[in-house]
């Protein structure tokens, strides 16, 4: 009996020390989740008590508007903001489907919603369904709440509205549906457009209603700044009428045109066409979005020959009336280069190069020049760097490294081939050309307006790049090209102009060489600038892969003449001869 009495009181031990253990464990892992809850991950469990305690909304700041300015001082927008409403609708809500469906489908034409589908998504019984439409118009909205059906419901979106649709679409650009500038001015300056937004938070109960008279912050949105462009918005129109016409008649793929004024570097125009409308980018090509004037190279032809006479007259190398021997063609290495027109000329003057448009000249001139002097003359013109105007996604120039250029290379650089750059720096060069030797950075933001006042931008001397001896020389050789060479249709009657043009082969696809010479394979380049004694704009034309003729003369040229016709009829500039 005592040894059955001694087995029950352990055994009865051994249980107590089982289950004391038991809640000992317990007891342990109780306090480390809660050490670990309230100490470890105190700021995770901190947090999402704060997001079921308070909530918190973003306050959207307002963008800023872009604007320019007209000739009588007023302000006028081209890029603004809008508020529309999106359609939507909650099945659940809804007793009469077949009802709200008839009632709704005279708003809802070129939507692509049927009747029937329209009922069936009714008739669902789902809490949520995408909007059936948006970017609706107050007016349209206002007749659609007028029929008070229950469980339909307008909610007003803020967008980014265009009033003059595709005017100066690639310069401005376009707001995404974050919110967010992309491409021209809108992308460049998104930071300052869009401002910053604010935070509402409040203090909510449990069933996620706000408590009366609990605790709020509010931090305030600061709106985005409004700018003003040095865009001139009659001029821009006419430049794009004239563009699309130009490039429809010679059937061309597209085309582009910049006028900036020489004296200070702002720009007046920039067009391009075929163009886009911002307003419904998301169902434009892609591949208008990239500005051709400032984010697509190309080789310029013939009207680099004015920076190379430029360079060798400002070296002291040439003067206007300096000669050479004309062959027709110029032997390099195991390269035969010919002139565009592959006849010898003879006897020339460097006036003559010019206006003939001669590319053994430019050669002759180059060879004077040599590769580190040629190349320290393409950094000055700004060739070497994005010129910094206010649009984004401008490129560089595609130029070789020095240590890489071969004779054949500086030879065809002399003449806008084996290099390649954008319009704006090849406008920006002339302009240098036209102001007496000083390069202007380019800029298309005239002003920015802040709460406490406009800050005005530019203008801005890059440098003095030639000297205004040199400039002047040039500027007279460049008219010769209007008034006796190829650029004649460049001219306008009354007036000394200064131009060149440039036809340049289009580099073949694969790599190796340029297209064959013709109808349909080249790009016709016209820069110039005028009136030549007080100059008030410089512009560069280009028309791509015209179709009905090969030279610039008779594609680019005939358009930059009637711009700059229109140019000095609007700025009201008597004749000059």
């Amino acid at each position: 009996m005592l040894d059955r009495a001694t087995s029950l009181q352990f055994e009865q031990r051994y249980r107590i020390g089982m289950i004391t253990g038991l809640f000992g464990l317990a007891f342990f892992m109780l306090i480390s989740m809660l050490f670990e809850r309230q100490v470890i991950q105190y700021r995770h469990y901190s947090e999402a008590a704060l997001q079921q305690h308070v909530s918190s909304q973003v306050v959207p700041a307002q963008r800023g508007k872009i604007l320019v300015e007209d000739s009588d001082g007023e302000l006028y927008p081209l890029g603004t903001n809008v508020t529309l409403f999106s359609l939507t609708v909650v099945p659940a809500q809804i007793k009469r489907p077949e009802l709200v469906a008839s009632k709704l489908m005279p708003f809802l034409s070129g939507a692509g919603i049927e009747e029937s589908d329209l009922i069936a998504k009714l008739s669902s019984k789902s809490k949520y369904l995408p909007p059936l439409k948006r970017k609706i118009e107050e007016k349209e909205a206002q007749a659609i709440a007028d029929l008070d059906l229950t469980g339909v419901y307008l909610t007003p979106e803020l967008y980014r509205y265009y009033p003059e649709n595709i005017m100066a679409a690639q310069a401005l650009g376009f707001v995404n549906r974050d919110g967010k500038g992309q491409y021209g001015v809108e992308g460049y300056l998104d930071k300052q457009l869009g401002g910053k937004a604010g935070l509402l938070e409040a203090e909510q109960d449990v069933f996620g209603q706000q408590i009366a008279l609990g605790k709020r912050q509010n931090v305030d949105p600061e709106n985005g700044l409004d700018v003003v462009l040095t865009i001139d918005r009659a001029i821009q129109y006419h430049v794009e009428k004239a563009l699309k016409e130009a490039v429809e008649k010679h059937k061309a793929d597209k085309g582009s045109v910049i006028i900036m004024d020489p004296e200070t570097g702002k720009i007046i125009a920039m067009a391009q066409y075929p163009n886009f409308d911002p307003n419904n980018y998301n169902t434009q090509d892609l591949a208008l979005f990239n500005n051709l004037n400032t984010s697509l190279t190309y080789e310029p032809g013939s009207v680099f020959k004015v920076i190379t006479m430029a360079a060798g007259i400002d070296a002291g190398l040439v003067a206007p009336s300096t000669t050479y021997t004309d062959p027709g063609e110029v032997q390099i290495n195991d390269r035969t280069i010919k002139n565009s027109d592959k006849v010898a000329h003879g006897t020339q003057t460097m006036t003559q190069v010019l206006e003939k448009s001669l590319n053994t000249g430019a050669i002759f001139v180059v060879q004077k020049l040599g590769k580190n002097l040629f190349r320290k003359y393409l950094e000055q013109f700004g060739f070497l760097s994005p010129t910094g105007i206010e649009v984004a996604g401008e490129v560089s120039a595609q130029v070789k490294q020095l240590r890489n250029w071969s004779d054949v290379d500086l030879a065809t650089m002399s003449f806008g081939q084996g290099i390649a750059i954008t319009p704006i720096q090849m406008l920006a060069a002339v302009g240098a050309i036209a102001n007496d030797g000083k390069l202007m950075q380019p800029h298309i933001v005239d002003k920015i307006l802040y709460p406490s006042g406009a800050v005005s931008i530019g203008p801005d001397v890059r440098g003095q790049v030639i000297s205004a001896q040199a400039a002047q020389l040039v500027s007279a050789m460049m008219v010769g090209v209007v008034e006796r060479g190829h650029g004649q249709k460049a001219g306008v009657r009354g007036y000394y102009i200064a131009g060149k043009t440039g036809t340049a082969q289009i580099p073949n696809p694969n790599g190796s060489g340029y297209l064959a010479e013709g109808v349909g394979s080249t790009i016709g380049t016209f820069v110039g600038f005028g009136p030549v004694e007080n100059p008030k704009f410089v512009m560069i034309a280009r028309i791509d892969r015209p179709r009905d003729v090969v030279y610039a003369e008779s594609s680019a040229a005939p358009l930059f003449g009637g711009i700059a016709k229109f140019l000095l009829d609007y700025w009201r500039i008597p004749p000059t001869r």
